[in-house]
């Protein structure tokens, strides 16, 4: 089988490409991919209590095939070193206690709890016609490891670094109809629904829910977070 070659290095580069991208927080560090996460990735992904309500991508890849999807994330080639993307995983820091059952999620520097990070970069023109970068998010925490704050934080330190440093204008972020406990996330987080699709089905389970997010929005948002006790990066 031929070697898949990459597709060229953009010149100039976008400022936010890098190799990899590193977020830590108080009980987590949100790093980028490696190729030695492939076991403990693909028992994240493939775990069907993880994917209730579907929209989890690479569910059915063997550890093999996760492998080389992460190869071609990683590097100074790399989707992410070029820019495209930005996907991290979340590793728990070592004071942090493990629930029994999850060696299996465990890597080379903890352990793989989640997966998050940036699913695209893209510019875009405002109404004055200024080129403007947004970036699509999302989280996946392992079902172990829920209920304790730790899609917040995450979330909270992945949408701080995307207006922080990569200088995103606006955040997006998207699920399907069905996916209450997102939805739940995202209303609690103050992050306002933008626009609800249907697929046309009589029950509209197919629909989708799509979120957008500014920097001033998210600074008002941060306040009641807060307030509230739910903000963890302090």
């Amino acid at each position: 089988m031929a070697m898949e070659i990459p597709p060229p290095i953009p010149d100039p580069l976008p400022p936010w490409a890098r190799p990899s991208h590193t977020i830590s927080t108080p009980r987590l560090i949100l790093r980028t991919a490696l190729v030695s996460d492939a076991p403990a990735f693909t028992k994240l992904f493939s775990d069907p209590i993880n994917n209730p309500f579907g929209g989890v991508v690479g569910q059915y890849r063997s550890e093999e095939q996760q492998r080389e999807n992460l190869r071609k994330q990683g590097g100074s080639a790399g989707s992410t070193a070029r820019g495209e993307n930005a996907w991290l995983v979340v590793i728990l820091k070592e004071n942090q206690p493990v629930p029994e059952g999850a060696e299996v999620l465990k890597a080379d520097d903890g352990f793989l709890i989640g997966s998050t990070g940036f699913n695209e970069f893209k510019i875009e023109s405002d109404a004055e016609g200024k080129e403007n970068v947004r970036a699509d998010v999302g989280c996946l925490i392992d079902w172990r490891f829920q209920r304790k704050g730790y899609a917040f934080e995450t979330l909270e330190a992945v949408i701080e670094y995307g207006f922080k440093e990569v200088g995103a204008k606006k955040i997006t972020a998207g699920t399907n109809v069905v996916n209450e406990p997102w939805r739940k996330l995202m209303d609690v987080m103050g992050i306002p629904v933008a626009e609800m699709t249907k697929d046309g089905r009589p029950d509209g389970e197919g629909g989708s829910v799509h979120y957008r997010l500014r920097e001033k929005d998210w600074q008002v948002a941060k306040v009641k977070l807060k307030k509230s006790a739910k903000w963890y990066l302090d």
